[in-house]
């Protein structure tokens, strides 16, 4: 019987640093005698994302309440709940794209993509951690339910449409990192400071655009008319790089103000000077991800770029330092 074209499994060829790429991104404690089902799914549940839903702990941090005991376990159980959603909606996100991942230089190897992962047995994982997520949610309590369903809503939005409009496509990647804080806030009712949700709205759209762009500097290197599946063309990267520029800019300018109107009024620091530390990183930080993708050296995912980026990392020890000396006085 012939095979269908979508179940063609794309040639499997070897990454820069030697690995084959079955063998990216697999959680260690997928042991190599693990059946290969398993390491798929492991691979394809992305959980080195899961960094992006540690935002939910910023507003119990920020509000002083991450040494009650009971309000550390809530949030804990709401990392988890957010977590099994998001690796659910990339299962999903995975099924959805695979005819376009196939076309792309990297995502053609994600084990969807590539045959190695059955689709029926993705769906059913899928649905089974989304489940358990939303479940976990409603067991912080009812608001936090709400929040992770809306979550789901929005990120399906993403999936199934909205990833296709230029510019809608950025905002709804920062809505969902802003949404993460709001979860935070709410399952330890921690009334959230509006500067904090701006801030987070300039500064991800910004690496939102800068993922787009590198996505449009790389189809300019292999001559494509645009990326597979977006709705941006090869004559739109001035534009993006401006837009995406301005936004990690206007990240900046919201920091400073947030020091200046409520920081320094606030009893939560012991010594607010120390904040001032924060506007020249975050610029510092901003202006090496769009340095990198402007010389196509980024790769397709900045968050995850900047979690294993020595340099970034650096930039974030120094963030926490500041705030530690900020917050101890």
């Amino acid at each position: 019987m012939q095979r269908r074209t979508d179940e063609v499994r794309p040639p499997v060829t070897p990454r820069s640093d030697g690995r084959a790429p079955a063998d990216a991104d697999v959680p260690l404690w997928i042991g190599s005698d693990a059946p290969s089902w398993m390491r798929e799914l492991a691979r394809s549940l992305r959980l080195h994302q899961c960094v992006k839903n540690l935002l939910v702990f910023v507003p119990v941090v920020l509000g002083g309440r991450l040494s009650d005991r009971a309000e550390a376990l809530n949030i804990l159980l709401t990392f988890v709940a957010l977590t099994c959603v998001a690796s659910g909606t990339y299962l999903i996100n995975d099924i959805w794209d695979r005819p376009e991942d196939r076309k792309h230089w990297s995502k053609r190897y994600r084990p969807i993509a590539a045959g190695r992962l059955a689709v029926g047995s993705a769906l059913c994982a899928a649905l089974l951690l989304i489940g358990l997520g939303v479940l976990l949610g409603i067991l912080v309590s009812w608001k936090t339910g709400g929040m992770v369903l809306l979550y789901l809503a929005v990120t399906l939005a993403y999936t199934l449409k909205l990833k296709a409009v230029p510019f809608v496509d950025g905002l709804v990647l920062a809505s969902l990192f802003t949404i993460r804080l709001g979860i935070g806030a709410v399952a330890v009712n921690v009334p959230p400071s509006p500067w904090l949700f701006v801030f987070s709205m300039f500064l991800f759209a910004s690496l939102s655009y800068a993922k787009r762009h590198t996505e449009i500097v790389k189809a300019i290197a292999r001559r494509a008319e645009q990326p597979n599946g977006r709705g941006y063309r090869s004559g739109d990267a001035p534009m993006m790089l401006t837009v995406g520029l301005s936004s990690g800019i206007g990240a900046v300018t919201i920091m400073v103000l947030y020091i200046v109107e409520e920081a320094f009024r606030s009893s939560f620091y012991g010594s607010t000077g120390w904040l001032w530390g924060f506007p020249p990183l975050v610029f510092l930080f901003v202006m090496r991800v769009w340095l990198l993708s402007a010389r196509g050296e980024m790769s397709d995912d900045p968050v995850a770029f900047a979690v294993k980026d020595p340099t970034s990392l650096a930039l974030s020890g120094l963030l926490l330092l500041c705030f530690g000396f900020a917050w101890l006085g």
